[in-house]
């Protein structure tokens, strides 16, 4: 009689937990798996209607229609390399998301020490490069340009290509073009990669030549800040929680998908201490165990280096008071050694390599370094093992790939 009633006992036990798990992780009682914390940071995730990000350093381009046009047609412009066969897109292919899906960052240099980023909502981040070695959008066009394992070109060529292409078609933007003396002149000229040409040219022509060079970094910058992800299941989610609709919350995430939500926001995994804000990145600089000791360290330290002695740098171009970041960075520290940016989360569906040199082929892999990420002592390291178990990587999975779906457009308010 007694194991009769054990026996029922656990029966109920077991078929109670079947009811409750699948509420609690996305069913009708949503509402009671968040608590004010998470719902917080939920929100802080949530993407906004940024429309052209004024994130950007002095960049009085933002606005301007001819300035975001010419951006869009220089964008794709093999003419702005060397070659003839590079252009911006080549790596942030628009078909991609602007990301560099097949890797053409390592086939245009093999030993280039990062792989190219992914361009949507990069107008929002305060760094640039995996090293940020340019603080703004703008500059980090420029330093592509006149980078050897990209477009390898020069920028007076740069500028003679976009004076004899475009100065016609948007005479208002590029009257400099005819300001600026650039008959016999040499092909390739500048400080950086053809020093010589650069020496024998005039004062003026250098200021000229400079000034033109920035307005069309500037003006790439004005297009690719418009360049933003779109809303995805994950933000309807938000929408649906914070206006307490539970129901309709429910039926956007599934119950694997909410379960790797509420690990991504536990701090103790460690992924929300790093990924927050509406782009998932805090845009800054963390050592991870992803640096490799055997190569050249192209990392947040040098990267500090390199943009202080870039001639496009905030202050150079600016008034101190106007560039804090810039005056005040961070130059040196072991926290510093073996850190890269953190990326962005968002837009992951096109995704084919990941860290900053495209070590990793998916996010499988990725969520594997985190459970035993490379500590090299007595390197500092900025995260511990995150210690997941097997389904619950799954889980964190499930939830990283919505952040990718677009949100059917009608369900978008």
């Amino acid at each position: 009689m007694r194991l009769t009633i054990l026996a029922a006992a656990v029966f109920g036990l077991f078929l109670a937990l079947a009811v409750l798990l699948p509420l609690y992780y996305g069913g009708a009682d949503t509402d009671r798996i968040w608590t004010d914390e998470e719902i917080r940071r939920m929100q802080n995730l949530r993407l906004s209607d940024y429309g052209v990000a004024a994130k950007n350093v002095s960049n009085e381009l933002l606005y301007n229609r001819d300035a975001i046009e010419l951006g869009e047609r220089l964008f794709s412009d093999v003419g702005l390399s060397a070659s003839g066969r590079v252009a911006c897109a080549t790596c942030h292919q628009p078909e991609y998301g602007y990301q560099d899906v097949n890797l053409a960052t390592f086939r245009l240099d093999p030993s280039a020490p990062h792989r190219a980023p992914g361009l949507l909502g990069a107008a929002l981040q305060d760094w640039f490069f995996w090293d940020g070695r340019a603080d703004s959008l703008w500059s980090q066009s420029l330093a592509s340009i006149e980078n050897p394992s990209e477009h390898a070109t020069s920028r007076l060529q740069a500028v003679k290509h976009m004076c004899a292409q475009y100065a016609s078609a948007f005479p208002a933007l590029l009257a400099p073009c005819r300001q600026v003396d650039l008959t016999n002149t040499p092909l390739h000229a500048s400080p950086l990669t053809a020093k010589e040409n650069w020496r024998k040219l005039s004062a003026a022509q250098q200021e000229g030549i400079n000034k033109l060079f920035v307005k069309l970094g500037k003006s790439i910058a004005a297009f690719e800040a418009g360049l933003m992800p779109a809303t995805s299941r994950f933000d309807l989610y938000v929408d649906a929680i914070a206006t307490k609709n539970y129901a309709r919350a429910a039926t956007i995430l599934n119950e694997k998908e909410t379960a790797g939500l509420k690990l991504f926001l536990d701090a103790k995994v460690g992924c929300i201490n790093c990924h927050y804000g509406a782009m998932f990145s805090n845009s800054g600089f963390f050592a991870i165990g992803s640096d490799d000791p055997n190569k050249p360290m192209r990392d947040r330290l040098n990267g500090v280096k390199l943009l202080l002695d870039s001639e496009f740098n905030c202050l150079n171009w600016n008034a101190p008071e106007n560039c804090p970041k810039t005056l005040y960075v961070k130059q040196e520290g072991a926290d510093l050694k073996g850190a890269y940016k953190t990326p962005s989360l968002r837009n992951l569906r096109y995704a084919r390599a990941f860290m900053h040199d495209g070590r990793y082929k998916t996010l499988e892999e990725v969520i594997e370094h985190y459970q035993n990420p490379n500590i090299l002592p007595p390197r500092h390291i900025d995260i511990r093992p995150a210690g997941l178990l097997p389904h619950q990587r799954k889980q964190l999975l499930s939830f990283l790939n919505t952040l990718g779906e677009e949100a059917p457009s009608e369900e978008i308010k």
